[in-house]
């Protein structure tokens, strides 16, 4: 079947597994923020990222009816190239139960960047909650916010979902 420009034009759609599986494979194959390149990222993610601007390319899309995400690399081809990977609540009261972007939690994802040979740190604010979770590896930084899948019962609050990605 021939594509046409209209399947061209159309965006990639993908799952939370998709988007996380497709990071863990970028960062397993990087070592400098300085690789990440319109061509790799649309490698690892299997689809090709759209241009949004000179060094500024990604995807953005809805996953579920309560989830969108938005996934950007910013600055690329200089010392300050960041990615991120951002799972947006759509909700007008922003409280949707995060099972939507859950099927990688957040444990699963940390031991894959461990076993990548990322160090783990976690950063703690006040009264000694949890801020983020960083993970460092030959200068590069990989930074996970979390939060937890429902507020229903104690294991869906205890249950850590990856809200937010950073590489830099």
């Amino acid at each position: 079947m021939a594509s046409t420009a209209s399947d061209a034009a159309a965006p990639p759609t993908f799952t939370a597994e998709q988007l996380l599986l497709g990071l863990l494979d970028l960062t397993k194959t990087t070592h400098s923020t300085s690789e990440l390149t319109v061509e790799r990222l649309s490698a690892a993610m299997k689809q090709p990222a759209q241009t949004f601007g000179p060094g500024h390319f990604g995807y953005g899309g809805t996953l579920t009816p309560e989830w969108g995400y938005g996934l950007e690399v910013k600055k690329s081809g200089s010392a300050r190239t960041r990615l991120d990977l951002d799972f947006i609540d759509t909700t007008s009261k922003q409280s949707a139960a995060a099972t939507g972007i859950c099927q990688i939690g957040f444990d699963r994802f940390a031991s894959e960047l461990q076993a990548q040979g990322f160090a783990r740190e976690t950063v703690r604010g006040e009264h000694g909650r949890v801020a983020y979770e960083q993970f460092q590896r030959n200068g590069m930084s990989v930074i996970v916010d979390r939060i937890g899948e429902a507020s229903t019962s104690p294991q869906e609050i205890a249950h850590g979902c990856v809200r937010h990605v950073t590489v830099e």
